[in-house]
Order: structure tokens, then sequence, then C-alpha cells
């Protein structure tokens, strides 16, 4: 992520904390599961395959090629690992070359209107107080794509009916370089992106199960946003609703909606960086100390288990 600024307007969240955090509530009822209608898989169905230790061991991975700063081999080689991990979901996966780095995008083009596009992405680079040697980024933003690995190896099998991508972004920590070219190429080349979920930061939680993840957006992604909280209502995750605001300016999401894209980010730390009287902090942001021992699994599975059924719903089981 990079540095979000605090700025004069602090608007006041709209905050929803379910009756239960009880992870029971990410089952479906029978008659809604896949396979026992005849119809199309649903998505709750689809997040509770969201397993926790699938994204700890990813996380470990990213964490572990010591560093992912842009530039260095251990950068070169988290970015082949991810294509490795993509390919074997037996998705048409390439990579998008840019001035300061290459994106990764792995395509499940849609059965009914491949035209319609919806984009997953995470920025796979990091940062800290010593990059080129040493930059865990297990939170920032380990975490995040291994959230786009496991949709797509969830979502992977199944048909629907608009195109999904599947992105890693390169270069975020220079300024958020691989999302603005993407953007760019997309308005260049006339797609119709319906809608971009791009994490960045959601596996710190000092709360741990008594927490609230935060889901940011703006005026053209607003129904997103409303439609990501009413199904973590669903699920049992507490959530906040971030749309008038200036927070966040420069992270990949407002690279879209800089080029009229609607774009929204589910993450851990609106308030931490723009609303100091929030009490909320990273300590680990964009330091060697950001590994996978400060993180709370049981938490992050659970909001990727909302984006799972959110992607899954917007492109439409077919």
């Amino acid at each position: 992520m990079t540095l979000l600024l605090a700025l004069a307007c602090s608007p006041h969240p709209t905050s929803k904390t379910p009756a239960t955090n009880d992870s029971t509530a990410t089952t479906t009822d029978s008659a809604d599961s896949a396979g026992d209608t005849g119809g199309p898989v649903n998505p709750y169905a689809l997040a509770a395959e969201v397993d926790q230790a699938t994204l700890l061991a990813d996380i470990t991975s990213l964490q572990d090629f010591g560093t992912r700063y842009s530039g260095t081999t251990g950068n070169d080689d988290a970015r082949a690992w991810i294509e490795d991990q993509l390919t074997a979901t037996g998705l048409d996966t390439e990579e998008d070359p840019f001035a300061a780095g290459i994106n990764v995008i792995a395509r499940k083009p849609g059965t009914t209107h491949p035209e319609r596009i919806w984009v997953f992405s995470a920025h796979y680079d990091d940062t800290s107080e010593q990059p080129q040697t040493l930059a865990p980024g297990a939170d920032d933003n380990g975490s995040g794509v291994a959230t786009v690995l496991s949709a797509a190896r969830i979502l992977g099998p199944h048909a629907f009916e608009d195109t999904i991508w599947f992105v890693t972004m390169g270069a975020e920590e220079q300024g958020s370089l691989g999302s603005a070219h993407l953007a760019q190429v997309m308005n260049d080349d006339g797609l119709d992106v319906q809608g971009v979920i791009a994490p960045d930061m959601m596996a710190y939680w000092p709360l741990q199960d008594g927490d609230a993840f935060d889901i940011l957006g703006d005026d053209a992604s607003a129904g997103m946003v409303s439609n990501m909280a009413d199904i973590a209502d669903h699920l049992g995750v507490a959530n906040k609703m971030w749309i008038e605001h200036h927070y966040c300016e420069g992270d990949d999401h407002t690279s879209f909606q800089d080029a009229g894209i609607p774009a929204m980010s589910p993450m851990d730390c609106v308030e931490a960086h723009n609303v100091p009287s929030s009490g909320e902090t990273v300590p680990y942001y964009h330091t060697s100390g950001d590994v996978v021992d400060t993180l709370y699994l049981p938490f992050t599975a659970r909001v990727a288990q909302v984006i799972v059924a959110s992607l899954a719903s917007w492109a439409e089981p077919s």
C-alpha cells in the first residue's frame, strides 16, 4: 500500500456489526447449495471453499522471497511463482509488461457476456526500511495476492456469464504504476470493465474476531461497496463502508477510479492511516516486521469468503 494521506475531511463510515461472528455463518441452506437444485453453483457455497491453511501457506511463500521490491531478484522470483500458481488453475495466464515492471493476468472468459469484465487484483511488490534486502510484505500485500490466488483456484473450475480477470500488479509501491498502466490499456482498448476489487492489506486484525474490515469505494463504486457489505452481513463478517472521502489516494483501486472504472478496496487499515482519533495503528506497515506471525488468518479467511462470494455473484454463475 502506498502512503495514505490524512486529509481534512473525516467522514463517518457506515459501520455494520452483524449479530454473529460464528464461522458457521458461511454455510448455506441445503436448498441453495451447489448440486441440490441442479442449477448454477451458489456463490456462498464457493465462499465456503476458502481455506485458511492455504492462505497462510501462500502468504508465507511470498514472505519467504525475502523482498519483492520492484527491480530485485526477489520480485522477479515472486512473479514467476505467482504465474505458476495461476497457470496451475488452468486459466490462460500472461504477463503484461510496462516501463517499471510486469503485471500478471489470468483470464476466465464468460459464457454469455464475455465482453463484460470483472477484475480481482492485488499488487505483489512490497517495500520496507531496507527494501533491497528485507521486505517480507506479509500483510502489504501478500495477503491480497494470496486471496487472488485462492479466488482463482475456487472460481476457475466453474462457469460464469461474465469474464473474470485475476490480476497481480507490479510497482504499486512506486506510485501504483502497474494499475495505472492497466487502466489506461483498458480504456484504450474500449473494454467493458464492470468493476474492480483491489484489496491492499487485509490480514492485520489486532481485535481478531472482534475486528471489522473496511470497504472503500467512491460514488461510481458505491453499489459494489453496498452489495459487498450486504454479503458480509449474510456471512456474519463485521464491516465498515467508506464512500465520501479522500482517503487512500494513490492506491491501486484509485488508478481505476481515475480512469472512470468502478473500483473498490476491502482492507484492514483505513482508519489507522487516515483517522488518528480512531486509535487504530499499523505498527508493521512498510517495515521488515511485516511478517506472517503478526497476522490473524481466521478473520482474513472470512474476509476472503466475502470477496469470493461477491465476485462470484457479480459475474453470475451460469
